[in-house]
């Protein structure tokens, strides 16, 4: 059997092999015998490349494939028969996954992207990305739990090394940077006294550059901030609906090729930090603006349920495919402009709204048709 290269993502559609294999490839008769699933089963997976692991409804490993044993360094003697409970007391990590797990038992679900950070004598520090989908074959009355794993330990210090550069860089510009804007208000001064306009003119141009430099440099030093450690939140029951109506008001001074309508009410409170959240609505609007350049208007709609409030920041312009829709909460993604104007940005600011929104305990998620605008919406719990 050929061996494939499987993303670990991909295990709806092994699902779907080993399923076909079970029902049309078998030989007749063979399938009387009550173990014959897992041989099956471990054929298949023994031609993915990527590390896979079968597991009972107890959570025991019935099998692994090559990859498994290689990547972990082990083998089948000393894997078969484990059970992944049992392992939590040597790995408290691993607690998580198998309350995971535990839950697969019992559904027809699966889960995507669980980071799983550990240490051992054997490995070091680790960083592990586990897929996991339960294997119904009712007819067979066989149940499986397929887990695929990717090791992203180097990946995850690559990440680390690029935010510590980014940290040392933006600390070590800001002093200079406010050193020249000093200078310049000196300067803008001294000319505003001798009436030279041309030097004033020449000047506020060097300052709008200066302060430009300045907001990707604190950009920069957000993302630093985000990503090594928790942004800094002052929480306090805050009016959202009114901070909505002070956003929305004060942006609308500041444009004037769209309006911002606002629709419904909230008459809950949230316990937020207020400059965070209000941070979260600029980004959504000004991007809402930016991306819909021959629309008229952008719709905030604000909804609420017993345990959490919804802002939506609807856009009417070219929207985002679906696939971009995937990558669209991630660091310096920008989604590609479909128009002839050249909108700026670093793709950085969904980034942030992402990281605030979740150490709010919140949701942020997107609904866009390509050609029909964009709806990004996030929800905050309410406390009572």
């Amino acid at each position: 059997m050929k061996t494939k290269t499987l993303k670990t993502k991909s295990l709806s559609g092994l699902q779907k092999l080993l399923f076909r294999s079970f029902s049309t490839n078998a030989p007749p008769g063979v399938l009387k015998d009550k173990l014959n699933p897992y041989t099956y089963a471990e054929a298949i997976v023994e031609a993915i490349h990527e590390p896979i692991v079968i597991l009972d409804k107890s959570l025991t490993i019935l099998s692994g494939n090559k990859a498994f044993y290689k990547t972990f360094k082990t083998t089948k003697k000393r894997t078969l028969g484990l059970n992944i409970n049992n392992l939590t007391s040597k790995y408290p990590n691993l607690q998580e996954l198998a309350t995971r797990l535990d839950a697969l038992t019992s559904q027809n679900t699966s889960f995507e992207e669980f980071e799983l950070a550990y240490t051992s004598a054997d490995f070091g520090d680790k960083t592990l990305l586990i897929n996991a989908k339960r294997i119904l074959l009712g007819k067979f009355a066989t149940d499986f739990l397929l887990l695929g794993i990717e090791d992203i330990t180097k990946r995850r210090l690559i990440e680390r090394q690029k935010d510590d550069f980014v940290g040392y860089v933006t600390h070590e510009l800001k002093t200079p940077i406010t050193t020249i804007t000093a200078f310049i208000q000196i300067l803008q001064g001294y000319h505003v006294k001798t009436g030279d306009k041309k030097s004033q003119f020449l000047l506020s141009k060097v300052a709008n550059q200066t302060e430009r430099l300045t907001g990707l440099v604190n950009s920069f030093a957000k993302v630093y901030k985000a990503q090594t450690t928790k942004l800094e939140l002052e929480k306090k029951k805050i009016n959202l609906d009114k901070l909505v109506h002070e956003v929305v008001e004060a942006f609308q001074y500041t444009t004037t090729t769209h309006d911002l309508i606002i629709k419904g009410k909230l008459t809950q409170t949230v316990t937020a930090d207020k400059e965070r959240i209000h941070e979260v609505l600029i980004n959504l609007i000004i991007n809402a603006i930016k991306y819909s350049p021959n629309a008229d208007k952008v719709i905030i709609k604000l909804a609420e349920k017993e345990t959490e409030v919804i802002i939506s920041v609807r856009d009417f312009g070219f929207g985002i495919t679906k696939e971009e829709q995937k990558k669209v909460f991630e660091r310096f993604f920008r989604v590609k402009d479909k128009t002839d104007n050249k909108i700026e940005g670093l793709g950085l600011g969904l980034y942030l709204v992402n990281e605030i929104i979740k150490q709010h305990k919140g949701k942020l998620w997107v609904k866009s048709d390509y050609g029909e605008g964009s709806t990004f919406s996030f929800s905050l719990p309410v406390k009572k």
